[in-house]
């Protein structure tokens, strides 16, 4: 399969998410895409992260979904 380019995608930040631990959570975020998965860093201890990550896929079929 031929590559068509490459879909960069910036996760930025969480707001108010759900507290998973006893007083907060250990977010992180994962995005799929056909068989290509990508993984933010794990922010400790915070229910509103900063990331400001950009994550990087080979697009070979721009109508394959994303999933995150």
């Amino acid at each position: 399969m031929n590559v068509l380019g490459v879909l960069k995608i910036r996760v930025r930040r969480g707001i108010n998410l759900a507290i998973r631990d006893s007083f907060c959570s250990d977010p992180y975020v994962v995005i799929t895409m056909g068989g290509q998965k990508a993984k933010t860093r794990v922010i400790k201890e915070n229910c509103n992260p900063v990331w400001n990550e950009e994550l990087s896929f080979a697009l070979y079929d721009p109508d394959l979904p994303i999933t995150l």
